[in-house]
């Protein structure tokens, strides 16, 4: 129940909002996956794959949400199947390069670059994945 209040607090928000919370994300992850192997990554290169990569997945999940919008969707409904897809898929590649990060020369200096982004998202993917599971186990019977 908590965890679907807390997914829910997130898909509420305006698309704007979200979109800037989903591109924040993704850039920070796309920064620490990138730089997982580099002892001492340079701050212009992280905030530079922060900026391109948040901007560009911001953009495109704004326009999706929009999108949806227009075709009935709104906000303070339960969000459709495809939002919370996104979520789950951005935080399991945030985990990866978590790990890689860890697991590289990079280590906690750069892993860390994925900690609040993953606590951040983590109700919504994890709200994501109960869907996906409830969809797979009614097909089940």
């Amino acid at each position: 129940m908590l965890w679907a209040m807390l997914a829910a607090f997130l898909t509420h928000k305006p698309p704007l909002v979200q979109a800037v919370v989903v591109g924040a994300c993704t850039g920070l992850f796309v920064a620490a996956a990138a730089q997982a192997n580099e002892r001492n990554p340079t701050i212009e290169r992280t905030a530079l794959l922060v900026l391109v990569w948040g901007c560009a997945a911001g953009t495109l999940f704004y326009v999706g949400l929009i999108y949806q919008r227009r075709h009935g969707w709104e906000p303070s409904q339960p969000g459709p199947g495809w939002l919370y897809g996104i979520y789950t898929v951005i935080w399991l590649l945030g985990i990866v390069a978590a790990l890689a990060a860890l697991l590289g020369e990079g280590g906690f200096k750069v892993a860390a670059l994925t900690l609040v982004p993953l606590v951040l998202i983590a109700p919504t993917a994890l709200q994501g994945v109960r869907m996906r599971l409830g969809r797979v186990n009614d097909m089940r019977g």
